[in-house]
């Protein structure tokens, strides 16, 4: 693409002003969704290098790469086998930086773990950092998982049908998009694990909720991660305080961090009490006008919508049925005189 003269001599009047190509290209074109790799851009660019113009763009400038001091190497040795991920080493080590998942300090830390300590992920425990959270599918997987983190004996083949409908839920709520993106998030065996075993011990059995109700249980189910993860980081930062006394920096960000610790710890009881609390209170209350108003007509409507139950029932109904005609007969089978004085036949009987 080439420029015409109009504009290279608005790129010329305009470069000191609008120094940086995006938007440059953007103003010279009027059009804001140009940056430097369309072939307008690339025209600024190259108008403005055969120009001798400086200009500015969005590349990032390459961040010095991290060395680790001997003590340093020394810190991440000691708490890695003490099984501190490198997310918590990672922000002790560097409490000016904001970590994240994709933090160049994480990365680092991680990467000198695995060169320098082989076992580390197994200690960790960070075996789903890779790993993508498959739903069970069938009722028999369904059933094993309740089986395993309830202490049940349920059996496929021997289920009431309230158990049939609270298994069929079940696997509608391990499904369940919120449910699969919330468990996805953690890196951590243990705590996959323990969210889902804490999800179906407190839903499986509770085919009537709603879904904003599964999703306060899903919110509960993440504080009990939180919980834990928080107690076990204030445990690590105790006994690490106690190791540093002599080093005066380094006791001060432990400080700081057990009072962060501590705090996190009891909002994140607190909202679980109440989170707790709304749910019982509010499926109770629910449950409690259900039965009031549909107790007699609801359990004969379940029992018909069963076929089933249905077929059992019409089969009673022939049963009694024919024993009735079988007493008729008798009936019509007696001598003359007991048919007059009972005054019967046998189509009044029946």
């Amino acid at each position: 693409m080439n420029l015409t003269d109009e504009q290279k001599q608005f790129i010329l009047e305009n470069h000191e002003s609008t120094p940086d190509l995006i938007e440059l290209t953007r103003a010279l074109f009027d059009d804001p969704l140009l940056d430097g790799r369309t072939k307008e851009g690339r025209a600024v660019r190259k108008f403005l290098v055969d120009q001798d113009i400086n200009f500015n763009t969005t590349k990032k400038e390459k961040r010095e790469e991290i060395v680790f001091s001997d003590e340093q190497k020394e810190f991440i040795d000691q708490y890695a086998k003490e099984g501190m991920s490198a997310y918590e080493i990672s922000r002790i080590l560097f409490p000016e930086v904001n970590i994240t998942n994709l933090s160049k300090e994480l990365l680092v830390v991680a990467a000198y773990l695995k060169d320098h300590a082989p076992d580390y992920v197994a200690v960790a425990g960070e075996t789903a950092l890779n790993t993508v959270y498959h739903p069970p599918r069938s009722p028999s997987r369904i059933i094993k998982k309740i089986n395993e983190y309830s202490a049940l004996e349920l059996a496929e083949g021997k289920l009431t049908r309230d158990e049939q409908s609270c298994i069929e839920m079940m696997g509608r709520f391990l499904a369940s998009p919120r449910f699969l993106q919330v468990i996805n998030t953690y890196t951590n065996q243990g705590d996959r694990s323990l969210f889902e075993a804490e999800c179906i011990r407190a839903t499986w059995d509770k085919s009537d909720l709603t879904t904003d109700e599964v999703n306060l249980y899903i919110n509960v189910c993440m504080d009990y991660i939180h919980l834990k993860n928080i107690s076990r980081a204030i445990d690590k930062l105790n006994r690490m305080f106690e190791e540093c006394d002599d080093q005066r920096d380094m006791t001060i960000r432990l400080s700081e961090l057990l009072k962060t610790k501590s705090e996190e710890y009891n909002q994140c009881e607190k909202r679980q009490e109440a989170l707790i609390g709304r749910l019982n209170g509010d499926r109770k209350e629910r449950i409690k006008n259900a039965h009031k108003n549909n107790a007699s007509i609801l359990s004969l409507v379940k029992l018909f919508q069963n076929e089933e139950d249905r077929k059992r029932m019409v089969e009673m109904a022939e049963r009694q049925k024919s024993i009735i005609s079988d007493e008729a007969d008798k009936l019509e089978h007696m001598q003359s005189w007991k048919a007059r004085v009972l005054g019967i036949s046998k189509e009044e009987a029946v």
